[in-house]
């Protein structure tokens, strides 16, 4: 795939599957939601969850998205990520519309905000697919 077919790829509804490192040198696997500007994939979680403590440790970080149910179609990145724990709400916004109904968007936001939650985004050093 091109730059192109990748961004256009990576607009349509998936789920990323995030890799971190565990303290011992294995994979954690985690899947999420996630918002592409056409540079960065941005990912939401908590400070509660191992991938955001595995994270605090080593940076290092691959994602694959996917087509299901067959998964023939993908893309992976490989890079760093960066955790931010300010003011995340705007890039939050921009994860929880493009899975939930317009609707529903402030309610997540508003229960969101209850909770410790970091922003995720890693800026890929490699990008590979399936073509």
């Amino acid at each position: 795939m091109d730059k192109q077919e990748i961004d256009q790829f990576l607009a349509g509804i998936k789920m990323a599957v995030m890799a971190t490192i565990n303290k011992d040198g294995s994979p954690h696997l985690s899947p999420n939601w996630y918002y592409y500007d056409g540079a960065t994939l941005m990912f939401v979680t908590t400070k509660q969850r191992l991938k955001f403590f595995n994270l605090r440790r080593d940076d290092r970080m691959s994602v694959c998205v996917y087509e299901p149910p067959l998964a023939s179609d993908y893309v992976v990145f490989q890079g760093r990520a960066t955790v931010d724990d300010g003011d995340i709400w705007d890039d939050a916004r921009k994860v929880i519309q493009r899975y939930v109904e317009a609707d529903q968007v402030d309610g997540y936001v508003e229960r969101w905000k209850t909770q410790p939650r970091v922003l995720v985004k890693i800026t890929p050093d490699k990008v590979y697919t399936r073509s």
